[in-house]
């Protein structure tokens, strides 16, 4: 059945690399994230993917950071000033968006250094790339420290901004923009919408019973 398959030990025979690049794969295709932290004009942009909802009453989100090396920006920025604001951007973005997970100096606003433009908007901390599908601010509520050193943290949605890329009809969320998805940590995609379906409901047997 399998053209290929690994085994544990297999896997950790992989060159570093190519082990990272496959297990980041097989989790599947995500919303890529461009998250925003810092205060007083001193900010800074990363790409973020391992992003899930993790309860709607109330709304929070987690993101999943990597092991702190004492350069993780992001994390330290969040962590302190308890606020980062996650961005979904449109295809043409995709090149400006991936070069921002390069590991510029602190103080190196990614975005705007790679000639990305923003807008502050009233009651948001950060500010929000100009060409934003949606954004999500979440203020910083709890973490916890995986045995690899991986940290899971979980943040309070505090704004949601839906731009061009949603608009509601019937209280549903439709795309008018295709925002960007990710395979691993190189390989990008775009969304395409198959179906809209009606919440499930238990469907009687055929004899009624």
């Amino acid at each position: 059945m399998w053209k290929e398959s690994f085994t544990a030990l297999a896997l950790d025979g992989l060159q570093r690399r190519e082990r990272t690049g496959l297990i980041n794969a097989i989790s599947g295709i995500r919303t890529v994230f461009l998250a925003i932290s810092g205060t007083q004009g001193n900010w800074n942009a990363g790409v973020f993917t391992n992003v899930t909802h993790v309860g709607a009453n109330p709304a929070c989100m987690s993101i999943l950071f990597r092991p702190d090396n004492g350069n993780r920006h992001s994390y330290t920025n969040y962590k302190t000033s308890k606020r980062i604001t996650l961005v979904s951007l449109p295809e043409e973005e995709m090149q400006r968006l991936h070069d921002c997970s390069a590991s510029y100096d602190e103080g190196v606003f990614e975005w705007e250094h790679l000639g990305g433009r923003c807008e502050n908007i009233d009651g948001w901390t950060h500010p929000i790339p100009t060409a934003a599908l949606w954004a999500v601010e979440l203020e910083f509520d709890e973490s916890f420290k995986l045995k690899n050193d991986c940290i899971y943290t979980v943040g309070h949605v505090q704004h949601v901004g839906l731009g061009k890329a949603l608009y509601r009809k019937d209280r549903t969320l439709h795309f008018e923009a295709y925002p960007l998805l990710a395979l691993g940590l190189q390989h990008y995609f775009i969304p395409e919408s198959v179906a809209h379906l009606p919440f499930p409901e238990v469907k009687p047997t055929k004899n009624g019973d």
